[in-house]
Order: structure tokens, then C-alpha cells, then sequence
């Protein structure tokens, strides 16, 4: 008991503090995360716009080809003489005036024989190409019959075939192509990139994380244009699932969960570019906050623990320990030792049911020592009772001689009646036996109805219809005569009209047994019978059964309780009127014992 209530009390108090936590945890993991997710869905949103205006003031630099009047006359009037050169550098050194631009490739297909196709304003320096029949990588980023630029991704930047006697180390770029057509018609005559400096794109996208979050912005193969962890991998693919995943769905903006992490994704599409920027929140990150909470819910468990415990322990001993002196008075008294000293104080339910199984324990004490005084004058009374008893043997003795005697005297009747009465003497009188076969009782009936019928003659029929599957079925002594004689105390009348008496036996489904003692006789009223069957069902004695009384019978609410004890509840007595008089008791008891045999039928009179 103890232990238990130690147990429950812990329970009691750990369980909700641990429940709190848990629901406390996922509750402000899931804000946490509804709250990052609108944050920083706002922020790629602030920063997709950043961007794009970004891109679109870049990309207006290459418009620069058809708003130069110079320029724009060259392109009507074609590209031959030296004036057109001087033209196409100062085009060149307006777009180089930005400072995000790092170099200007300007390719012209309409030149005479001998004259470069291809010029080049790096750090606002000219430089004409070594080999002008190279003119490309800028076809694969060119859009045939189409006036939009397009971005290449973030790449190092090409030297254009300067030769080694112009050499610059590469660096990241960003380049916009576009192709040169002779408006309005769709001439192909050049096409123009320019090289984009990285560190304004950076600072942009940079201001989108904080600390331990990564920001991506990946073209429309999956690219990266810019990445605060993969530096060094720009312009390449990463190999990494979430790519895919991102780039195959439909929607504009949205989240991807992973193991580890939360990416957020905004869609940035212009004419010129169809980008993605994704912003990645470590879950290390995410929950900081909540994890912190925890930990401090932790402590506080430990130090609510420690007291719990020990005021678990104290109450558990506080409680307890009068229950434990109890039980070791109750073992002494279980072992023999009733006149133990209770002595429990406390004045709690415990000292109170102590105190009470004292004041039981005085009381029994008293009980023992009356009932030991009356069983030894209830044992003297017994010997003197006893000893004025005429002796059973003698009694037998008796009737057989008298029996004899009939003989003798040529009186057959006498003696039949006299071996009736010895065999019902020597059966009700025998108390070694309780449980006897249906043939003995039947046996009983018959020596007890031998003398009835005699008693009555002509005016009594008595008829038997036993199975005798049913003979050697065991059942409580003297179970049929009480019914038999009630039959010959309340309900024969030889006034009227012969009476009879029928005693049947039958097997029931199930391996159960019916008895019927069924007569002709006077019937009860409504009323009557009404009432014996409510004290029947209530186990209170019927009217005018007066138990085992000198000369009585034993009545039928004792044989119900017979056949109930005997037969655990299993078996049953009824009651009821027959038609158009008379009165029937039927009793159902399991099979204990089966012979073989047919079902037979006789007449005795």
C-alpha cells in the first residue's frame, strides 16, 4: 500500500508537470514556426521585389544599343568605316559608366574585310579581340526572333580571347545578353553582354537570413545565382533533393520540411529570368527559443521532483504506519492471541477503525466465553436426552416381531404395513447419508404411501411414470416426502371424489432433470398461491410449514434451499395450480448420475 500510494502521488504530480511540457513544447515549436514562416515569407517577398527592380535597371543598361542616336544610326546605315569604332566604344563607355558593370562584350556580324567584329571595355579600357571570327558563348544565351534579353547565371567571367598578354583573373559575374536586330525587322546585325558585378546582388539577398539561416536564389535549371553557403559553387546545380523538390512544384511561393530544416520559396519571374529564392531555417535555429523554454521547465520539474518525493514519502508514513501496526495485531489475533491490546491513537478514519476492531475484538471475546458456557449445557441436556431414548435397534426389533407375529396369525396386510413403516424408520433415521439416488427416495415414497393408501383405501390413487435414465441421479435425502405429505396435509379431500397422486421423472436437454408431484386435490386460491410463491423467490417459510416439527414435515421452502446449496443455485422448485383443481410441484436439477434404461409406468393402489 505503500508503495502504491508513493506511486500515485508521483504520478499525480509528475504526469500533468510532463504533459504541460509536452504540450508546451509542440505548442510553441508549431508558433514558432507559423511565425518564422510569416516572416520570412514577407521578407523574400520585400526582397523579391529589391530584386527584380534590381535586374530591370540592369537590364535597361542593354537598351542602350537602340536608344543612342549614334549608335541607332550605325545600326540603320551598318557598320563599315572608322567612325563607326569610335561609335560603338562610346555605346560601351555609357553602359560602363554603372558601376555594377565589370566588362562590356559587344559582338558586330556587319564588318568590312579586315575589321574587328568583336570589342571589349573592361574597367573602362578597350580591348579588341585577337581572333574576331570567335564570337561566341553568347549564342547558347541568345533567343532566336526575340527582342528580351536573357540572364546567365552567375558564372567567372570570360576573357573573351584577349590572349595572355591581357590577362585577368576571373571573377564571379552575372552577364545579360541580348541580340542586336535592325528594327522593325527581324534582322539579326550583333548582340551585346554585359558582365554584372556580384557584390550589389549579395548585399541584397544578404540583408534576407540572420545568423545560421542560408539563402539561395537558383535559376530555372536549378542553378545557383547566389548562395550564402555554397560560394564556391555558383553556377553549378546542387546535388541535393530539395532542388528537384522545389523546382517541380506549381505554386508561386511555399515550404519544404525536411529532417533538419524549413525553406521558404518565392518565385522570381520577370521576362528575362525565371528565378527562385529559397530561404533555409535550420531547425537548431527555429526552435532555440523553444528549447530554451524546456530546459528551464526542466529545472523546474527537477526542484518540484525532489519536493514531491519527499513529501511523498513523509505522507506515505505519515498514513501508513497505523495501517502496519494494525495488520500486526491482526496477525497475532490470527494466530491464536485474542486478547491483544489494540492500542492505535491516532484520530484520523484509521484510529477510528482500529478503535472499532477493538471494541469487536471485546465483543467477540464475550461471545466466545457465552457460547462456550451454553455448548456445555446444551452437551449435558443432549446426554440426559440421550440416555432416555429408546434405542433404534430395539424399535426394529420390535416391529419385526410384531411382523412375525401378523404371520403367524395369518394377517399378510399387518405385516406389510409393519415392513413399510421399519423401512421408512430405518431410512429418515440413518444420518450417514445426505445425498441418496432417486431410486432410494422413490423407495422411501413408496413404503410411505404403502401406508397412506392403506389409511385411506379406495379413495387414493397413486400413479408413478419414472424414467429410469433418471434412477440412479443423485439429490438431497427426504426431497420428495415433504411434498407428498403437504399433499395429504392441505390438499387431499376424499369427500368430493377419489383423489390422485402422480410422481414422474423425465431427462431434459441440457443434462437436466424434472420431478413433478402432481395431485387432484383442493387448489389454492389466486391469492394464496400468489403469496407462497412470494415467500418462496424471498426465502421467507410459507404459511403452515412449520419447519422440522416432532411428527411434521420439513416443508417446501427448506427442500428449495436444500436443492439450492446442494446443487449451487442450479436447481429450482415451482409452484402451481392444476386444471380444473388440484396442485403441482416441479423441481429442475441438473444430471449428476445417468443409467440406461426405458422410461417405465405403474399403477399402485
Amino acid at each position: 500500500m505503500r508503495l502504491k500510494l508513493i506511486l500515485l502521488l508521483l504520478i499525480a504530480t509528475i504526469a500533468p508537470i510532463v504533459t504541460s511540457m509536452i504540450v508546451t513544447n509542440m505548442y510553441t515549436k508549431q508558433s514558432v514556426k507559423q511565425k518564422a514562416i510569416v516572416e520570412s515569407t514577407n521578407l523574400l517577398n520585400q526582397g523579391k521585389l529589391n530584386l527584380i527592380n534590381y535586374m530591370n535597371q540592369l537590364n535597361e543598361l542593354t537598351f542602350s544599343v537602340y536608344r543612342n542616336q549614334s549608335f541607332s544610326r550605325l545600326i540603320d546605315l551598318g557598320f563599315t568605316g572608322y567612325e563607326s569604332e569610335a561609335e560603338i566604344y562610346n555605346l560601351m563607355q555609357t553602359i560602363s559608366l554603372n558601376q555594377d558593370v565589370y566588362q562590356v562584350y559587344l559582338n558586330i556580324f556587319e564588318r568590312g574585310p579586315g575589321e574587328p567584329r568583336s570589342f571589349l571595355l573592361l574597367n573602362s579600357r578597350k580591348y579588341p579581340s585577337l581572333s574576331p571570327e570567335i564570337t561566341v558563348p553568347t549564342d547558347q544565351w541568345s533567343r532566336k526572333d526575340s527582342y528580351e534579353s536573357v540572364v546567365e547565371t552567375t558564372h567567372l567571367s570570360h576573357n573573351y580571347n584577349l590572349g595572355p598578354s591581357f590577362y585577368f583573373p576571373p571573377r564571379y559575374v552575372l552577364t545579360i545578353h541580348r541580340q542586336i536586330y535592325r528594327i522593325p525587322s527581324k534582322a539579326l546585325i550583333g548582340s551585346l553582354s554585359v558582365d554584372m558585378k556580384t557584390e550589389t546582388l549579395n548585399g541584397l539577398l544578404g540583408q534576407l537570413q540572420n545568423e545560421q539561416e542560408n539563402i539561395y536564389l537558383l535559376d530555372e535549371q536549378g542553378k545557383l545565382v547566389y548562395s550564402s553557403s555554397l560560394a564556391d559553387s555558383l553556377g553549378v546545380k546542387p546535388r541535393d533533393v530539395w532542388v528537384d523538390e522545389i523546382l517541380a512544384r506549381p505554386e508561386n511561393d511555399g515550404t519544404l520540411e525536411t529532417k533538419d530544416s524549413i525553406r521558404i520559396f518565392e518565385r522570381v519571374e520577370t521576362p528575362f529570368m525565371k528565378w527562385t529564392l529559397v530561404k533555409q531555417i535550420p531547425y537548431e535555429q527555429l526552435y532555440r527559443g523553444a528549447r530554451e523554454l524546456t530546459q528551464i521547465q526542466s529545472v523546474i520539474l527537477g526542484a518540484l521532483l525532489f519536493v514531491v518525493v519527499a513529501l511523498t514519502l513523509w505522507i506515505s508514513l505519515r498514513f501508513t504506519r497505523p495501517i502496519k501496526r494494525l495488520i500486526g495485531y491482526i496477525n497475532q489475533i490470527q494466530s491464536g492471541q485474542l486478547e491483544v491490546d489494540i492500542q492505535v491513537n491516532s484520530k484520523d478514519e484509521i484510529g477510528i477503525l482500529a478503535r472499532r476492531f477493538r471494541h469487536m475484538m471485546e465483543t467477540i471475546n464475550q461471545l466466545i466465553k457465552q457460547e462456550y458456557m451454553l455448548n456445555l449445557a446444551n452437551k449435558t441436556n443432549q446426554l440426559k436426552a440421550l440416555q432416555a431414548q429408546i434405542n433404534p435397534h430395539f424399535l426394529y426389533n420390535s416391529l419385526q416381531s410384531i411382523g412375525t407375529l401378523a404371520l403367524q396369525h395369518d394377517a399378510p396386510n399387518i405385516y406389510k404395513l409393519l415392513s413399510s413403516l421399519a423401512k421408512m424408520m430405518r431410512y429418515s433415521m440413518n444420518t450417514d447419508e445426505s445425498i441418496v439416488p432417486l431410486r432410494k427416495e422413490l423407495e422411501h415414497i413408496k413404503a410411505y404411501l404403502q401406508l397412506q393408501t392403506q389409511r385411506f383405501e379406495d379413495d387414493l390413487s397413486v400413479r408413478y411414470h419414472i424414467d429410469e435414465e433418471t434412477l440412479d441421479m443423485l439429490l438431497p435425502k427426504m426431497t420428495l416426502q415433504p411434498i407428498v405429505e403437504n399433499y395429504f396435509k392441505y390438499g387431499f379431500d376424499p369427500r368430493s371424489k377419489p383423489d390422485e397422486l402422480v410422481i414422474a421423472s423425465r431427462l431434459l436437454p441440457q443434462d437436466r432433470m424434472e420431478i413433478i408431484v402432481s395431485d387432484n386435490g383442493r387448489s389454492l386460491s389466486e391469492e394464496e398461491l400468489a403469496e407462497l410463491n412470494r415467500k418462496l423467490s424471498e426465502g421467507v417459510r410459507p404459511a403452515g410449514d412449520e419447519g422440522e416439527e416432532e411428527g411434521g414435515s420439513i416443508g417446501l421452502l427448506n427442500v428449495r434451499m436444500r436443492l439450492w446449496l446442494y446443487f449451487n443455485e442450479m436447481a429450482d422448485l415451482t409452484v402451481q395450480n392444476n386444471e380444473p383443481t388440484g396442485f403441482r410441484v416441479t423441481l429442475h436439477m441438473p444430471f449428476e448420475q445417468r443409467a440406461g434404461g426405458n422410461s417405465i409406468e405403474s399403477d399402485h393402489r
